[in-house]
């Protein structure tokens, strides 16, 4: 079969012609295959009909959990989202590599009549083809019959995406009326079927206790992980993954509804929302699951962590480049096997050094001024005279912050009274605690005069 070739190929006619194959793989449920069929299937079929057609094959592209119908919002037009690979085909096709694009069916191409806009484009462009192993004949989107074919197809592509969409709709509906549990993996606590795990569902009776009670969401992961009840894809707790376990609805038997929301700039973000009392024993009362959600969101409660500080730099040394925060790692490891500690960038990994000859150094830095700092330099009288009114300052204004709380308490003043005058006083101690900072900075301060407020230069270390 012989294809008509752009202007200015150096391609002969009657050569023989050049074929690239695509398969892709919609997304699919976890340890699912695509109805469509797997990627070898998609290929053996695609090369069959290259080699009855006697096209040479010159390179392969396969995509797996790639959508040919997801879009993004650029300069206010929907545009294709299409995966690396599609992206690969593309640039084979404009640099003239190829003549005919073949895939099992031209679902796996495109599937809304917006790609095909795309592709009628490359087609007037390059002169490429597209060719189906399941379906008849090529489709040269060149010519008026060519683009009336695939707007058909495409038009019928889109539309089983939308019905599919619909049954999944109803479906889920159908599934919120009845109240059953709807679990794409077992949480924690449950079995599938919305049955109790004893030993999972008594732990967690025992965290909601313990959290109204002030104990910290790291203790009680760390005592999980002490008696290896990991989550259930095996892994161990942290506080994170904690704190969304103990927020999730279903320990109260709510049942709940999530779906994929489309803002106006093209962002899909997922909403959840609760939709009724479940059919299942919950674990926890409601009240219960109220009171700890309302705790856990309350911006007021000490969320800092409560362990011992594990480097000394992480968290106050920032990279030179990006200005982020170190953290501390671990180096790979070395032909013995063996590895150090070292301090890395948490914005982009800009660099990486050895923790240990750093920290040294600090050490060494610190105790070679301790001497500086325990000396009385002068003082001006009118300085200390103004950060004692100003220590004075920030007590009496804690003082009246707290009285207004008290007062509310007692029912002696309303709620928006009560705001407005604690957000007078926050205001106050804000700004009488930037005039201290910045008179413990100023030269005057004796912390200024070679401490750690210092702007002179450290020494480069050895």
């Amino acid at each position: 079969m012989s294809f008509r070739h752009r202007q200015g190929d150096d391609k002969q006619e009657g050569q023989t012609a050049r074929a690239i194959i695509y398969a892709r793989l919609s997304p699919t449920p976890r340890d699912e295959e695509s109805k469509g069929g797997n990627l070898k299937q998609q290929v053996e079929l695609s090369q069959a009909l290259c080699d009855r057609n006697g096209w040479t094959v010159i390179e392969v592209i396969m995509e797996k959990d790639s959508s040919a119908s997801k879009f993004r919002v650029v300069e206010g037009r929907k545009v294709s989202a299409r995966g690396e690979g599609w992206k690969r085909v593309v640039e084979l096709v404009r640099t003239g590599t190829a003549d005919v694009v073949v895939a099992r069916h031209y679902d796996r191409l495109y599937r809304t009549t917006r790609d095909l806009v795309e592709l009628v484009d490359l087609a007037e462009e390059t002169g490429v083809h597209l060719a189906a192993a399941q379906a008849q004949g090529v489709l040269d989107l060149a010519t008026p019959s060519g683009r009336l074919a695939a707007r058909i197809g495409a038009a019928v592509a889109e539309n089983g995406t939308e019905m599919r969409v619909e049954r999944q709709v109803l479906g889920h509906q159908l599934r919120r009326e009845s109240g059953r549990p709807f679990w794409s993996t077992r949480p924690f606590g449950f079995e599938r079927d919305g049955t109790h795990r004893d030993e999972e569902a008594e732990a967690l009776r025992r965290a909601y206790r313990d959290v109204l009670a002030d104990v910290s969401l790291w203790s009680i992961a760390k005592d999980w992980n002490a008696r290896e009840l990991l989550s259930p894809h095996g892994k161990e707790w942290r506080s994170s993954n904690l704190w969304g376990v103990l927020l999730k609805p279903r320990n109260a038997g709510i049942q709940t509804y999530s779906q994929w929301v489309e803002k106006s700039d093209g962002r899909r973000v997922r909403v959840t929302e609760e939709t009724g009392t479940g059919n299942w024993e919950p674990i926890v009362s409601e009240g219960t699951f109220r009171a700890l959600v309302r705790y856990l969101s309350d911006p007021e409660r000490n969320t800092g962590g409560g362990g011992k500080r594990k480097a000394l730099l992480s968290g106050v040394v920032h990279c030179s480049k990006c200005q982020a925060v170190v953290t501390q790692g671990w180096s790979r490891k070395d032909a013995p096997g063996e590895q150090y500690r070292c301090y890395t960038c948490s914005g982009g990994r800009c660099i990486t050094c050895p923790a240990d000859p750093l920290d040294s150094y600090v050490v060494r830095q610190v105790i070679s001024r301790a001497e500086e700092w325990n000396r009385t330099p002068a003082t001006d009288a009118a300085d200390e005279e103004r950060e004692a009114e100003l220590l004075a300052e920030e007590v009496a204004t804690s003082e009246r912050r707290t009285a207004l709380a008290e007062m509310f308490a007692g029912g002696d003043i309303d709620a928006s009274t009560m705001h407005a005058g604690i957000g007078r006083c926050d205001a106050g101690l804000a700004k009488i605690r930037t005039e201290l900072a910045d008179r413990a900075l100023s030269p005057r301060h004796p912390q200024a005069e070679g401490g750690l407020g210092s702007t002179a230069t450290p020494a480069t270390p050895p």
